[in-house]
């Protein structure tokens, strides 16, 4: 059976993309120290916010439109820090960050509220803490689609 997704293959290869000048990233507006990259596959909204030391990126948040909640927009998160930076609250700071940068944005473009969400494996300790942290202290017991494991999804309605 596979494994549930892991963002750190996207984080790294962001890296990349960054570095050799492919990818342009705008400093956030309420965090001066995020960064947030946009753009659409396969018809698909996502963003990437990002903290760097220069051109090496220490936290990597990505945020995907997923179904609807409730007829409004739901964003799934992934979060992935490079084993130097880990333990030092990265993760969970970025993902309330880039939370927040949504909710500013949103609000501006008219968008009253959304969802965020994020699907952890439940041995996933780290990303459980993040989740618990950022998103909701309740998480519902699901099953991943498309690996079938078992999985906690932490889900959050945001107003603006």
């Amino acid at each position: 059976m596979p494994e549930m997704t892991d963002p750190t293959p996207a984080m790294v290869s962001f890296e990349q993309a960054l570095r050799n000048g492919q990818v342009g990233v705008r400093r956030c507006e309420l965090d001066r120290d995020l960064y947030v990259y946009a753009d659409a596959v396969n018809g698909v909204q996502r963003f990437a916010y990002v903290r760097l030391d220069g051109a090496t990126v220490t936290a990597f948040v990505n945020a995907a439109l997923a179904p609807p909640v409730e007829g409004l927009p739901c964003f799934q998160f992934g979060c992935a820090v490079p084993e130097r930076f880990r333990r030092r609250g990265l993760a969970t700071s970025t993902l309330k960050a880039a939370i927040a940068e949504m909710r500013n944005g949103f609000g501006r473009a008219g968008i009253k509220a959304f969802y965020v969400e994020g699907i952890v494996h439940v041995d996933n300790v780290a990303s459980r803490r993040v989740s618990e942290r950022a998103i909701s202290t309740d998480p519902v017991p699901v099953t991943d689609a498309p690996t079938g494991l078992p999985a906690l999804q932490y889900i959050r309605k945001i107003e603006a």
